[in-house]
């Protein structure tokens, strides 16, 4: 996994004041998986256990980038938020979701 300790600790502290709806989890999915791969975006993936969950972490979607931008630096990082119940679902999570790297669960 191509992010430092001290890069998840920030990505999740300025993530985490707006986890208040119920249980999270977030991974890393994509080319940062890959401890060969060179360069990348964050891309990252943050699944909420309930819909009300979800569509307030969505609302909220620009505000935790730049939480995480202003925690880290300016980077390229994809935040996908789904809730638990597109882990099966979702075409695209079903596919990323077993090669994904769980960061942190609140």
């Amino acid at each position: 996994m191509r992010l430092t300790k001290d890069e998840i600790t920030s990505i999740t502290s300025a993530i985490a004041p707006f986890i208040t709806g119920g249980p999270a989890e977030l991974r890393l999915f994509g080319s940062r998986v890959d401890d060969n791969a060179k360069g990348g975006d964050i891309d990252l993936l943050l699944i909420a256990i309930t819909e009300t969950t979800k569509a307030q972490l969505l609302i909220n979607k620009f505000r935790i980038l730049a939480e995480i931008k202003q925690a880290i630096g300016d980077q390229k990082i994809d935040l996908k938020i789904a809730d638990i119940n597109e882990t099966t679902n979702d075409p695209f999570i079903s596919i990323i979701l077993p090669g994904s790297i769980l960061l942190h669960k609140w």
